[in-house]
């Protein structure tokens, strides 16, 4: 709840105070099991690459290389940092998934998470008139609007999971509604174009896949093609109307001229100190992947080698590559593309899998878990939305909610009453 406040938590003190915050209550958690005498900790596959790539880590700082280096990353202490976010990142996964272990929970942590969405939305509308709170923060605590937008799109995926799931009631259902309205809204105010593609991607996510799936067990009576269809269709215009009505409603200069931008970006026409060119950064983060291909530069020590392969002689300072794909396979080679994919492929495997059950709202909550999380993967391909604390934290936090274990029971029916 606290994590995207401080900025985001991208500065070294933020991250220092979220990462003892976890480690302490690790802490509680061992007093709690030596209390008790036994152990108990919800398995989950997510955990196994998650420990594969801070192995990664503690090898790139060890002082095991030859040659000009002592170590394979060229800054070995900020590639201990990035181990101790990875541990704590860990750590967090392992007690959301263990503690949020029954349905009641569940729900509130749904809510929780779409509470702490709303209010970030509507910050960050209001700071289109003035700077509202965080007098830093470019939309809400962020000061990089990709960032809000990427913080909003997992919100606007699970309370899309809510609505279309029939989860709710329908006394409730306008709250909801209101709640993502919000959500799209700030995203278009943003004039994120990453963020605006990956709105219009998980709405096709709950159109194709997640809608689907509410008919397809056997438990429940499956309605004709029609229904099918109006229903589908009716996820595509709440998710279109949402972006145009925004658009239309605050009249976003912003977004058109952020799209206008991308022509002048790839022909190179905006003079060099106004142009962040994302294809000169690709450009130079792939020369990077071919010199280091298997084990990278070092994890989050990519600012300090890019500085070899820039282009623009320092007028531009670049920290990340705005793509986390090319990010991990950068910092960690190809074994940590490898565990990336791996990461993804589990959480969709096994949330699709979760998804096969009788109880309407777990499914709901799954299947809404999963588009936020499908959000979040088609926005890095643009940007480095899971290198920020906040944003990486409830993606990890959605991957849990996904994942849960096979529930030994529960309603057919099983609906919110408010």
């Amino acid at each position: 709840m606290l994590t995207p406040i401080p900025y985001g938590t991208v500065e070294s003190w933020s991250i220092a105070v979220w990462e003892l915050w976890i480690f302490a209550t690790m802490i509680l958690w061992g007093i709690l099991v030596m209390k008790e005498g036994r152990l108990n900790i919800t398995g989950n596959p997510l955990v196994w690459p998650m420990l594969a790539l801070l192995l990664v880590a503690i090898v790139q700082f060890l002082p095991l290389a030859t040659g000009g280096r002592p170590t394979i990353s060229y800054n070995a202490y900020v590639t201990s940092q990035a181990a101790i976010k990875i541990f704590a990142s860990l750590c967090f996964f392992l007690l959301f998934a263990t503690f949020i272990n029954t349905e009641e929970r569940r729900n509130i942590a749904v809510k929780v998470i779409i509470v702490i969405c709303l209010f970030i939305a509507l910050v960050g509308i209001s700071q289109v008139f003035g700077k509202a709170l965080w007098r830093r923060g470019t939309f809400g605590p962020f000061v990089n609007r990709n960032h809000f937008a990427g913080f909003l799109e997992m919100g606007v995926g699970l309370v899309g999971g809510m609505i279309i799931g029939r989860s709710v009631r329908r006394e409730v259902m306008a709250i909801y509604i209101s709640c993502a309205l919000a959500m799209c809204a700030g995203i278009v105010l943003s004039a994120s174009r990453g963020g605006v593609l990956a709105l219009a991607a998980e709405v096709v996510f709950l159109a194709i896949v997640a809608i689907p799936s509410f008919f397809s067990t056997r438990s429940e009576k499956r309605p004709g093609r029609i229904g099918i269809i109006f229903r589908s269709a009716g996820a595509m215009v709440l998710g279109l109307a949402a972006i145009i009505g925004s658009m239309f409603l605050v009249s976003s200069e912003g977004l058109v001229q952020n799209i206008q931008q991308t022509q002048g970006e790839i022909e190179n026409e905006l003079p060099a100190s106004e142009r962040y060119s994302r294809r000169d950064i690709w450009g130079a983060t792939s020369q990077m992947i071919k010199d280091h291909p298997w084990v990278g530069v070092g994890l989050g020590a990519y600012q300090f080698v890019y500085t070899r392969y820039d282009r623009s002689s320092g007028a531009q300072r670049v920290e990340q590559s705005h793509n986390d794909y090319l990010q991990i396979v950068a910092d960690a080679g190809l074994i940590g593309g490898v565990i990336a994919l791996v990461f993804l492929v589990l959480l969709f495997a096994r949330g699709f899998s979760a998804a096969q059950t009788r109880d309407r709202r777990r499914r709901s909550i799954i299947l809404g878990a999963l588009t936020g999380c499908f959000a979040i993967v088609i926005h890095s391909f643009v940007e480095f939305n899971l290198q920020i604390t906040s944003n990486a934290q409830l993606f990890l936090a959605l991957a849990a909610l996904a994942t849960p274990e096979r529930s030994r029971g529960s309603s057919e029916h099983h609906q919110e009453g408010g």
